[in-house]
């Protein structure tokens, strides 16, 4: 199929309060509750068919933007001003039917443009235009039949690599996908700073008994988990005896498993950082040699800086290291590279175009990936899109942890649950009435989001959301 082209006819957004059942605490913050943000775009093909597509994210404290002079409110407000602007950008960009990859390219460019007038860092003025960047995918999907890897190996959104790095000229976005997207994949769980490591870490009068697991014991019982992710937070004893007691339950629970550590910027210096990567091969050498790599423990003020590189290097050379937050421009991977860092996550709230050439990137040097990781991703829209998305990339194992924290798919109109049950019945299951993510084996099976569009194949119950003219931060209290 050859490239398609669409206009942009209109947006709507809406806001959904989600209260987690169970702290997330990362890094600086501690989420207890949380908007997501659905865009609904209005879209025409350029043969005249009418089109629509979505795209939602949370908006979560301290990620996009850590400065600790700003609050919560602060971080939403910027956040939705990002996806207004975007929203005015892409309407002008795609004011008559273009090929969507020129759409992104004006789009993106016009939205960094309004957060840098704005004081916006580039990570959080970005986030407006992916959403515009997965809502127009979807409207294209839906509009001709294809699903998202079939829109990516067709190249019909008409992607050109080498518009964005130029050493990737003449790569076809085929030529880094494998022959199909994956049909299922690996969680990763997330153990966040709070969460409880085994039933007796629960007092008595925090136990939720609402039907799902609480501790991560609980967790690897019910679900067979063997992939997981681990918080540290720049404490070195308080960090060393949370990964013993994560450790001794791993190594006691899990026949085989393997780790990824999360600084989530909580270092200035690598020093610091290899002095609790040295303890830990010291005191937990199974733990250690389970550690697949090691995402962003340096504040993005100074992950690329070049006079860290010698650290960088040396710490890549025992395990593999990874940009996160600090992947906020599209040559950001570039620079990484250059330093010594050899992975950079894929998050949906990145950006799909940048995940695709990042990919390439890597496929171009030994030893170099993409990893799969979360913002607290829920169904239907972020949850399913950002899968679809990892399973096409051919990523196998992915951080998830909206299961974990919110109960189930309780946060959706009954409409939507009883959608995804039917439409998405492997990857979700219903029991006792709650129906939730289905984790079976340690992995969920993704292969019914092979659906036109970005994976979502489900009605959105606006109705049951709030328009977001009508919205105030003070209803997520």
């Amino acid at each position: 199929m050859s490239t398609v082209g669409i206009s942009l006819k209109g947006v709507a957004f809406y806001m959904r309060n989600v209260r987690t059942r169970m702290p997330f605490k990362y890094g600086a913050a501690v989420l207890t509750s949380v908007p997501i943000l659905h865009i609904v775009a209005r879209g025409e093909l350029a043969d005249g068919t009418q089109v629509q597509g979505v795209a939602a994210d949370i908006l979560p404290p301290k990620w996009f933007d850590k400065d600790p002079d700003k609050s919560y409110e602060d971080n939403v407000n910027d956040l939705l001003f990002a996806a207004r602007a975007a929203y005015a950008a892409y309407a002008e960009a795609a004011s008559t039917p273009k090929v969507f990859f020129d759409i992104w390219r004006e789009g993106y460019a016009q939205t960094l443009a309004a957060g840098d007038a704005h004081g916006l860092n580039r990570l959080t003025a970005a986030h407006g235009s992916t959403l515009m960047e997965r809502a127009l995918i979807d409207a294209v999907g839906c509009g001709v039949g294809a699903s998202y890897f079939s829109l990516l190996k067709d190249n019909i959104l008409g992607l050109d690599l080498g518009e964005i790095h130029t050493d990737l000229k003449g790569v076809e976005p085929a030529a880094v996908l494998g022959p199909g997207p994956l049909e299922r994949l690996y969680v990763r769980h997330t153990v966040g700073l709070a969460d409880p490591i085994t039933a007796g870490d629960i007092p008595a009068e925090e136990r939720l008994n609402d039907g799902l697991p609480q501790s991560l014991e609980e967790y690897i019982e019910r679900q067979g988990l063997t992939y997981f992710k681990v918080k540290v937070n720049g404490d070195l004893e308080s960090d060393l005896d949370r990964v013993s007691a994560i450790a001794a339950l791993l190594d006691r629970r899990c026949a085989d498993y393997k780790v990824t550590l999360d600084g989530n910027e909580q270092y200035r210096d690598m020093n610091t950082f290899i002095e609790l990567v040295d303890r830990v091969e010291a005191e937990q050498p199974r733990f250690y040699q389970n550690i697949l790599y090691i995402e962003q423990p340096l504040e993005r003020s100074v992950a690329l800086d070049p006079a860290l590189g010698p650290g960088i290097r040396a710490m890549g050379a025992r395990r593999p290291m990874l940009i996160d937050e600090s992947d906020e421009g599209m040559d950001t991977y570039s620079r990484a590279l250059a330093l010594g860092y050899q992975g950079v996550s894929s998050k949906a709230c990145k950006g799909l175009v940048k995940a695709v050439a990042n990919l390439a990137l890597a496929e171009k040097r030994h030893g170099c990936f993409l990893s799969g990781e979360d913002l607290m991703n829920l169904p239907v829209v972020p949850l399913q899109q950002d899968l679809a998305h990892i399973a096409a990339l051919g990523i196998d194992h992915v951080e998830r942890n909206g299961h974990h924290y919110v109960r189930g798919l309780q946060h959706l109109s009954a409409e939507e649950r009883m959608g995804c049950l039917s439409a998405h019945g492997a990857l979700y299951t219903e029991q006792d009435g709650l129906a939730a993510l289905n984790v079976r084996g340690g992995q969920i099976e993704v292969g019914s989001l092979q659906v036109p569009g970005l994976g979502v194949g489900v009605d959105v119950d606006v109705r049951a959301m709030v328009a977001l003219d009508e919205w105030t931060f003070a209803s997520l209290a």
